[in-house]
C-alpha cells in the first residue's frame, strides 16, 4: 500500500502521503518506528464524521501529534497474541482508540465496552473506520 485508496482519499488532504507509513512496515522496525511513521505522514489530522454508515456507525479519526506512550495499558491483554500495541490516534469522538502492532496491522480498541477488533493495513482500517464497514469479530484476549 503506498497510497490511499479512492474510496477514503476524499476524506484526507489533497497532499496527504501515506507512503512513508509502507515504508517501515516490516517486523525489522519495530512497533514504534511503523507508529512513528503514522504520526509522521498523518499526525495531527482530524478526518472524517460520525454518522450512518454501511454496517457500523461512520467515525471521525484524529490522529496523534506524538506516540502515546500512556496507551500502552490497553493492549496488555492481548500481549502474547499481539506482541506490543502503540497507540496512534482516536476514533468515534474518543470512544474508540487506534493501535497499531509490529505487523503494521491496525487495531481498534472500543472503549465503552473493553472489545478489541482487528481491521487489517492502514488502508483497510481507515477504509472500515471512515465508511462505517463490518469490524468483524473481537479478539479474545489472553487466557
Amino acid at each position: 500500500m503506498s497510497e490511499l485508496p479512492s474510496t477514503i482519499k476524499h476524506f484526507f488532504p489533497p497532499a496527504t502521503s501515506v507512503s512513508g507509513i509502507s515504508t517501515v512496515m516490516s517486523p525489522q522496525g519495530g512497533v514504534r518506528a511503523i507508529a512513528q511513521a503514522v504520526i509522521q505522514c498523518v499526525g495531527g489530522l482530524k478526518v472524517g464524521a460520525v454518522g450512518p454508515g454501511v454496517v457500523y456507525a461512520t467515525s471521525d479519526i484524529e490522529f496523534h501529534k506524538a506516540l502515546r506512550l500512556d496507551r500502552e495499558v490497553v493492549g496488555r491483554a492481548w500481549r502474547r497474541q499481539l506482541g506490543e500495541l502503540m497507540s496512534v490516534g482516536d476514533a468515534h469522538h474518543a470512544h474508540i482508540m487506534l493501535f497499531v502492532d509490529s505487523n503494521a496491522s491496525f487495531y481498534a480498541f472500543t472503549d465503552p465496552d473493553g472489545k478489541l477488533y482487528s481491521l487489517g493495513r492502514f488502508a483497510q482500517a481507515m477504509e472500515a473506520l471512515l465508511l462505517g464497514l463490518d469490524y468483524g469479530m473481537p479478539l479474545e484476549a489472553d487466557g
